[in-house]
């Protein structure tokens, strides 16, 4: 906004209570281990770029605990420039500078639009840019800037949809801002990877349109000849994503359409990211329970692993963003608000392998003695 053996349920981390309580946050980072895999990560949205500093260093370690390698970070234009020529880059530098801190590879969604750039009738900051030109400005220097730091970058994020592509998504106008904004990044990084802005699970209703329908419409207008990698977000909620009787619509399962198209256009060679996928908790009305949350991710990191062709899952979120349950986005974390483990905690723990061992005396440093493993 992950998932078959209920097995890995039983492989949750364990350490006892007097150990926590001793055990206070280590004042720096741990070097990076070594892990059986890369393939997993997390999407964690835009409020921990905002988390006091002791509060993102704490979700930070979790996230390493938990054998996570990549993290995906917004470089939000309409953040560090609302107005014109005044920069100010402190909310991005303290998140990847933290994150690289503890060994996290970075993927940045270049994205979002301040007032002065953006188009007529774009409403608010994710309204498209009115000149291609200026948004791949802007993303030249976040690549100059984030050289060392960041070499994946994510044009975008859900253009298909109305409540992000403001004042309604276009492919042709999302293409003028990848053609603009890729050849942009990698005139500084030529070894950059480039992410088309992850696709969200839509109907073709007029406004919105289908992830199937954009990638379509992507590679008939070349747009593939400017990323790297195509990146999806296949929620598949309530259903497992392997569930083929979901097929009209689990945006997971519908991945393969998408295939279809590249292997069409002869570009079965680019990977698929699922840069965004998970469940929420909670009691809202398309919410699931814990345990479907944690069989949905388990699910969902063993279809991909058997697919081949999706090579990594980035799972939204590590942390729920509040305590209100009737609030889905407050409610599709690994963990509670308060730090405390839901079942999907040990999946993806146990599907990072030998990450989640090696990582066993950080995380019983940085979780509270409250959690429930």
């Amino acid at each position: 906004m992950g998932r078959l053996a209920h097995v890995a349920l039983a492989t949750a981390l364990s350490c006892t209570l007097a150990a926590l309580a001793a055990c206070a946050p280590p004042p720096q980072p741990p070097p990076p281990t070594t892990c059986a895999t890369d393939d997993i990560g997390i999407a964690t949205g835009a409020p921990l770029m905002y988390l006091p500093d002791s509060e993102l260093d704490r979700e930070l370690d979790t996230i390493r605990a938990v054998g996570a390698r990549w993290l995906r970070v917004d470089i939000d234009w309409s953040v560090i420039e609302p107005n014109r020529g005044q920069q100010n880059w402190s909310v991005p530098d303290r998140v990847v500078d933290r994150a690289r801190a503890r060994g996290l590879e970075v993927v940045g969604i270049v994205a979002y639009t301040p007032a002065w750039a953006r188009v007529a009738g774009g409403g608010d900051t994710h309204g498209y840019p009115a000149d291609p030109a200026a948004f791949a400005g802007f993303a030249r220097q976040a690549a100059q800037r984030y050289s060392t730091r960041v070499t994946h970058w994510e044009i975008w994020n859900e253009p298909n949809l109305t409540n992000f592509f403001r004042p309604r998504p276009d492919v042709g106008k999302y293409v003028e801002l990848l053609a603009a904004a890729a050849p942009a990044v990698k005139s500084v990084q030529p070894n950059a990877r480039i992410l088309n802005g992850g696709l969200a699970p839509a109907v073709d209703n007029g406004s919105d349109i289908s992830p199937v329908t954009y990638v379509q419409q992507l590679y008939a207008r070349g747009a593939h000849q400017y990323f790297d990698i195509l990146s999806v977000h296949p929620y598949s909620y309530p259903a497992l994503p392997s569930d083929v009787s979901t097929q009209s619509w689990n945006t997971f399962y519908r991945m393969r359409l998408m295939r279809d198209t590249m292997v069409q256009y002869g570009d079965a060679a680019t990977p698929v990211w699922a840069t965004e996928f998970g469940a929420p908790t909670g009691t809202a009305s398309n919410a699931v329970s814990t345990q479907r949350q944690a069989d949905i991710i388990a699910d969902g990191i063993a279809e991909a692993r058997r697919l081949g062709w999706v090579q990594k899952v980035f799972v939204y979120s590590m942390r729920d963003r509040g305590t209100n349950q009737a609030d889905v986005e407050q409610n599709f974390g690994l963990l509670y608000q308060n730090f405390s483990a839901k079942p999907s905690r040990a999946v993806v723990a146990s599907a990072t392998s030998g990450c989640a061992a090696a990582n066993d005396t950080l995380e019983s440093t940085n979780t509270p003695a409250d959690a429930v493993w």
